[in-house]
């Protein structure tokens, strides 16, 4: 059957699929940071929220008070796009699925794109213990010295905190023992179908491959709280196919609306790594 005579019923599969991959292989970060969907406008904002203290009190006394601050960080949307043109008369030849690859094709595409717009936003961490220079990562140590920048910043272990690292540094932490260890980690955390991950020390880790560089090609590795970034989403993943008579071709396209924002760069550290 030629792609020009795709009924209802398969673009409808179709787009149910093309979703479920996305949500199943697409991006790694995605849910692991504060989400917003249904943006409607081109922009929305982020509330960041002062920290409260408290006090004493005479008896019969009042309670002490405060304003407690709120400032509020902007994300705007991005339309962002992918799509393949399949010929018609191709289709016939070929002996593959090629609905279920292409399906595959754009969903790992929107899902690295989206990646790749959070991980820009938090490159924007202006946290002055981020670590530029760049570092080999062979005893524990180094991993116990940013848990205790975490601690010190007041950031909450409360399970939401994680490390993304290059698949070189993943590959240094195998080595240690405290790291692959089952005595001191935590069976394997996921959150995301088809993410390595492990628990340790109070972050979640995971190896991403396609992680910022600094100047000298040193890929930098993120340490966050998941309230530290933000996700802002007026179209979720959405895909469809048609045909296109001029090109006797069948086009697969796939869509988004999003953006992502630094929310608090207290709690998103970047450190680069160095495997040499």
């Amino acid at each position: 059957m030629a792609f020009s005579d795709i009924d209802d019923a398969f673009v409808k599969q179709f787009e149910s699929e093309a979703h479920i991959e996305y949500q199943q292989m697409g991006s790694k970060f995605k849910n692991t940071i504060r989400t917003k969907t249904g943006v409607v406008g081109s922009s929305t904002t982020f509330q960041v929220i002062g920290n409260a203290t408290a006090g004493s009190k005479a008896r019969n006394g009042e309670i002490p008070t405060q304003d407690v601050s709120h400032a509020p960080i902007e994300v705007t949307l991005e339309d962002r796009y992918a799509g393949v043109y399949v010929d018609d008369l191709d289709e016939l030849k070929i002996q593959h699925d090629e609905r279920s690859a292409q399906t595959s094709n754009l969903a790992a595409a929107m899902g690295r794109d989206t990646d790749d717009i959070i991980t820009t936003a938090m490159d924007a961490s202006a946290n002055s213990n981020n670590i530029s220079t760049a570092a080999t990562w062979t005893a524990a140590a180094s991993a116990i010295a940013i848990m205790e920048i975490f601690g010190n910043a007041s950031i909450p272990f409360d399970g939401k905190l994680y490390a993304a690292v290059p698949w070189e540094q993943w590959g240094d932490l195998l080595d240690i023992d405290e790291f692959s260890n089952a005595d001191y980690v935590q069976s394997e955390q996921l959150w995301f179908e088809g993410v390595t991950a492990k628990k340790w020390i109070g972050f979640n880790w995971f190896p991403h491959e396609n992680l910022p560089v600094d100047g000298s090609n040193d890929a930098k590795a993120f340490y966050y709280h998941s309230s530290s970034c933000g996700h802002a989403i007026g179209k979720d993943f959405m895909s469809r196919i048609d045909f296109v008579p001029e090109k006797a071709s069948n086009l697969i396209a796939a869509c988004m609306s999003h953006g992502a924002g630094l929310i608090d760069d207290t709690a998103c550290l970047e450190a680069v790594y160095n495997s040499a």
